[in-house]
């Protein structure tokens, strides 16, 4: 980063609230000594950075203070225009109208040499993301249920059949492609994930359940009080899963090549767990847990008395 560019990026920060000359040279990575000039050249523009001593002090900017409108640089430029390109690329996604106004300020906010530049840039360089086409009609309803924390009432499928329940969504993010929302389900007492383009319909909850007595952590599929899954790998098992985005990096490989999953993973998550280990067939060997062992095994079975059936 240039100097011009980190005395813009000083004034950004300084704008969240003070901050000591070490934490400013921390989020930077220079000497204090380059942060203390940096501030200097900043007063000396006019800049009015107040600069309080003592232990607790540090610089800050008057709370009414405002920056002009900064330009993009290119390279910023050409990080947003790919974000918004590999948002495009999903199925859906909320926002819509805003995400293709953003696109065309980006085009008009650079200079037309460097709006030039990032039609290059963008022609030599993508982010591939998944499109499938799962509709997600409740995708914008959720999303403001979950900043408003406003229980809503759903038809939701999943694999077991169709269920209606009282959730509260807390967070949406997307994965490979679909669109997962994390909510706390009132008649399961529980934290649950959902896929969206599940939901069949998303209504208001006319009689909210009472507010959440203490705040209970979404739960991710692993967990310390999970029970410990370890499974085998032969090298062939190792260079298949390796590719999975999510137990990939959990790998521990060993000198010969082959490999062992460890990890403490949710039991009402083996379902998936399952199919992934399945889709490995003699490449993988479950050592624990013995649940975990006996689902793959008679699901095995099933599908070999089914290709016997035919």
């Amino acid at each position: 980063m240039n100097r011009i560019d980190r005395l813009t990026a000083i004034l950004l920060l300084l704008q969240t609230g003070k901050r000591s000359a070490a934490e400013i040279a921390q989020h930077f990575e220079v000497s204090r000594r380059t942060i203390q000039r940096d501030i200097d050249a900043l007063c000396e523009m006019g800049i009015p950075i107040a600069a309080d001593l003592g232990v607790t002090g540090g610089y800050s900017l008057p709370p009414d203070y405002t920056l002009p409108p900064l330009a993009l640089t290119l390279h910023e430029a050409l990080l947003l225009r790919l974000a918004l390109s590999s948002l495009s690329q999903l199925s859906a996604t909320p926002f819509k109208q805003e995400r293709e106004s953003l696109l065309a300020k980006i085009q008009i906010l650079l200079p037309q040499r460097e709006s030039e530049h990032l039609e290059e840039l963008t022609n030599t360089l993508s982010l591939n993301v998944p499109s499938l086409p799962y509709p997600t009609p409740f995708l914008d309803q959720l999303l403001e249920s979950a900043r408003e924390q406003q229980w809503v009432c759903v038809t939701y499928r999943s694999e077991k059949g169709v269920s209606q329940q009282t959730i509260l969504p807390t967070y949406l993010r997307t994965h490979e492609g679909l669109w997962y929302c994390d909510a706390y389900s009132h008649e399961r007492q529980a934290w649950r994930i959902y896929r969206v383009d599940r939901f069949l319909d998303v209504k208001t909850a006319p009689s909210p359940p009472p507010p959440l007595e203490h705040p209970i952590p979404i739960p991710t599929r692993e967990h310390p009080s999970f029970p410990e899954v370890r499974v085998h790998l032969t090298a062939r098992g190792v260079l298949r899963l390796e590719h999975n985005a999510y137990l990939g990096p959990r790998l521990k490989r060993q000198d010969n090549g082959e490999g062992l999953l460890s990890l403490h993973w949710q039991p009402e998550e083996y379902d998936w767990l399952m199919r992934v280990l399945l889709s490995l067939g003699t490449d993988a060997e479950i050592l624990a847990p013995e649940e975990l062992r006996t689902r793959v095994k008679l699901e095995a079975q099933k599908i070999a008395r089914r290709h016997a059936e035919l």
